[in-house]
């Protein structure tokens, strides 16, 4: 009996151990692969990745922005081929990730996307491909912004006022991806920030730019514009700081059109007051400035400068004179103030950003378009609209934005000049009109400097090359 006990036993421990064999099995063969594959460290997924063959980037007219090059090794270098397109396009890095339209298009420029294709690329064992893509950037528009620029810090946006497509995104300093991997260390603690895309992200106050909303709210009200209001030159204090007009006018009685062109800011002191909280916080609110646009994908991932976000409209009788002056807690994007006076051209509707013109699969000579028709976000009437337009156009030809004015173009806009703490943002929001009924929107900031004639002539310079590639194309 003892024996047979112990047979049994021995056989009842063959089949568990025979059964714990049977699973392991059943799991390295079923699931076990998909863990492993799965893992950052594996060398073959880190393989797979660098072989991977990544879609070229073209500018609007078909211009060669970024491209990939297979090596001896069968890996991969990206090449970045125009040096003002950088804080646009972004990078794609093995170790670091993706950034601005490498990121906002990676599956489609990896080629994960493609299915058909991937089936073949596994059973083949052949490195995988992606799709090219041509966007909305005009190189010509880009270097031109970056160039005037210079070494300041800031952003100038450029947007087509019909369409919505995206024409320029500089935003400075930048970075070389060419050198991501061997620069990274340094560009991460440069106090500049190189990676912070602020022509989408940066949190900037709008100071003398709300100027033209305030002046929205009161043509929708009805109340004059044309009545000269006494004291118009008067300085202003606002929190802890203390603003006056950006040119001398001629007067010290000023309409509130007058106080507009020379950027005084004391009649809208007075406009506000007669509006109230109310009607400015409907203004605000009509102007979206609570919801600012984005580029989905374009963002940093980890920002360290202030970021802006939608923000809850707080106007009291307290606050109210500090915050429609632009000096109070809302922010707005570079990307916003392009919009607006996009929407200003557009009989006052906002178009949708977008920046995907078409895609071409590998090994196609074949362009599809992939642009989708977005709905116009309204912001005024079409009458408001236009008086806004000639206010502006008043502004460049005979007031404080006059350093945009270039001979034989039809361009209008605004200055302005923000404080946040100790430092300052000078400002420049404009159009262009085209002949053919069209326009550009230009948004150019400045940071660190009160020169609202430097942003001005930036986004004349800006408007002027946007003109000129719109004839040309």
């Amino acid at each position: 009996m003892q024996f047979t006990r112990e047979i049994n036993r021995l056989v009842i421990g063959v089949l568990i151990i025979f059964g714990i064999v049977v699973i392991s099995a059943a799991y390295w063969a079923l699931t076990g692969p998909d863990t492993l594959t799965a893992r950052q460290d594996n060398p073959r997924l880190v393989e797979a990745e660098a072989a991977i063959l990544r879609g070229s980037i073209y500018d609007r007219d078909g211009n060669l922005l970024v491209v990939s090059e297979r090596n001896e090794s069968g890996s991969v270098t990206r090449r970045y081929l125009q040096a003002a397109m950088n804080s646009a396009v972004g990078y794609s890095s093995l170790r670091y990730g993706v950034s601005g339209t490498e990121s906002a298009f990676n599956s489609i420029l990896r080629g994960d996307s493609n299915t058909d294709e991937a089936i073949w690329n596994a059973l083949l064992h052949r490195p995988q491909q992606g799709a090219d893509i041509r966007v909305t950037f005009d190189s010509a528009i880009q270097q031109e912004a970056v160039a005037q620029m210079g070494e300041r810090h800031g952003a100038v946006v450029v947007v087509d006022v019909l369409t919505g497509k995206v024409l320029a995104l500089a935003s400075l300093p930048t970075f070389d991806p060419n050198q991501l991997d061997a620069d990274w260390e340094r560009l991460t603690t440069s106090p500049g920030n190189p990676f912070f895309n602020r022509a989408i992200q940066g949190s900037y106050q709008p100071g003398g730019t709300l100027h033209t909303l305030l002046l929205a709210a009161a043509i929708l009200k009805g109340s004059p514009l044309n009545i000269p209001l006494e004291n118009a030159t008067q300085r202003v204090r606002l929190r802890d700081i203390e603003v006056g007009c950006l040119v001398d006018p001629v007067s010290a009685s000023l309409t509130l059109e007058q106080a507009y062109r020379y950027g005084c800011p004391a009649p809208f002191v007075q406009l506000v007051t007669t509006l109230g909280a109310d009607t400015v916080r409907a203004a605000f609110e009509t102007f979206a400035l609570e919801r600012p646009p984005t580029l989905p994908g374009y963002a940093a991932a980890a920002p360290t400068l202030p970021t802006s976000t939608p923000v809850a409209l707080n106007l009291n009788d307290t606050t109210i004179i500090d915050e429609a002056l632009g000096q109070g807690a809302v922010t707005i994007t570079p990307l916003e103030m392009a919009l607006i006076a996009a929407a200003i051209v557009n009989e006052g509707n906002a178009p949708t950003p977008y920046t995907l013109l078409a895609t071409r699969q590998p090994d196609s000579d074949t362009w599809v378009d992939e642009r989708s028709v977005q709905p116009n976000l309204p912001l005024t009437t079409a009458n408001t609209a236009a008086k806004l337009r000639d206010l502006m156009r008043t502004t460049v030809t005979n007031g404080a934005a006059s350093a945009a004015d270039r001979s034989g173009l039809t361009i209008g806009g605004q200055v302005a000049v923000a404080y946040s703490g100790e430092q300052a943002q000078s400002w420049f929001i404009g159009y262009i009109l085209f002949a053919n009924g069209g326009g550009a929107a230009v948004a150019v900031v400045i940071e660190d400097e009160v020169a609202p004639s430097t942003a001005a002539s930036i986004g004349g310079d800006v408007l002027a090359m946007a003109y000129e590639r719109q004839n040309d194309g």
